[in-house]
């Protein structure tokens, strides 16, 4: 087996077997039931009661062409204490990321979009002085006529680099 590609060396797509997360099996299985017989459930199928157990850690993300780019809709609480920035209702151009990290992140949603099925990944950072932290990740498109990729909802589980902060503070 060959070494896997990091895209800035902070992001690997991975098979869906080597995916361990419960959280991602979890967003997986709604995703799959809101299908209903469709390639892809609609952005108006997700409901977010339906996800609330893994709420903080989701993101809705709308995909627009020519050129291609990614808004960012919603950003789970966690998502946004993890990226160390609320990037809800921005452009990904608009995060204070790193130029090779936006590339890398633009990529994620290029192949989702290409190839019209749930991409997932790993992705390697520093917290909180620790290097090389790995974390699991999965995107699911999602279609407003049932034919182009238009959104995604996206979650990441990084409960074992950051465990959950108590919403009291």
């Amino acid at each position: 087996m060959s070494n896997p590609e990091w895209l800035a060396d902070a992001i690997c797509f991975v098979e869906r077997p080597a995916i361990a997360s419960d959280m991602i099996a979890g967003v997986e299985r709604r995703w799959e039931a809101l299908k209903g017989g469709r390639s892809f459930p609609s952005r108006q199928d997700i409901d977010p009661f339906l996800f609330q157990p893994w709420l903080p850690y989701i993101s809705i993300v709308e995909l627009k062409d020519e050129p291609f780019r990614v808004f960012y809709r919603l950003v789970g609480t966690e998502v946004a204490r993890f990226g160390q920035e609320d990037f809800s209702y921005k452009w990904l151009s608009e995060t204070g990321w790193e130029p090779e990290l936006k590339a890398a992140n633009l990529e994620i949603y290029r192949r989702l979009r290409e190839r019209r099925v749930p991409q997932f990944g790993l992705s390697r950072i520093e917290w909180e002085g620790q290097s090389d932290r790995v974390f699991e990740w999965g995107v699911f498109p999602l279609s407003n006529d049932g034919e182009a990729v238009s959104h995604c909802l996206s979650v990441d589980d990084f409960r074992s680099i950051a465990p959950r902060q108590s919403p009291l503070g």
